[in-house]
């Protein structure tokens, strides 16, 4: 059985696990906005992330966690991928939006010049 001090750590170890599947997820929208709305790259994208998401939190409840599964493990999962949204996916989606718009107005201004267009031939 567990005692306190273990199933706080694997709380912790799960939460942690959470906020990089967060990470993750912003990498995926990241190639979504790239690939503009793409039908076949946003649902493969997605397809990959959860059979990822899948096989890495099994993977850590039978390594850690002794293959003794406990609801516990999901919602300090779900805990660590909302306060990673709330938080830091906030701020980094808002800062790859504004990385994204400057590079497409950089581009357009380059399409408007003639030297542009021979740079990007």
């Amino acid at each position: 059985m567990f005692n306190s001090l273990f199933g706080g750590y694997l709380f912790l170890r799960f939460f942690a696990l959470g906020v990089i599947f967060g990470f993750i997820y912003e990498i995926c929208k990241i190639v979504k906005i790239i690939s503009k709305n793409n039908i076949f790259i946003t649902n493969t994208i997605t397809f990959v992330y959860m059979c990822t998401l899948g096989t890495c939190f099994c993977s850590v409840v039978l390594n850690y966690a002794s293959a003794s599964f406990k609801i516990y493990f999901v919602i300090a999962c779900l805990l660590g991928v909302v306060l990673e949204q709330i938080c830091i996916g906030f701020l980094f989606t808002k800062f790859y939006n504004l990385v994204y718009n400057v590079f497409i107005k950089i581009i357009n201004w380059l399409n408007k010049t003639k030297f542009g267009k021979k740079v990007l031939r």
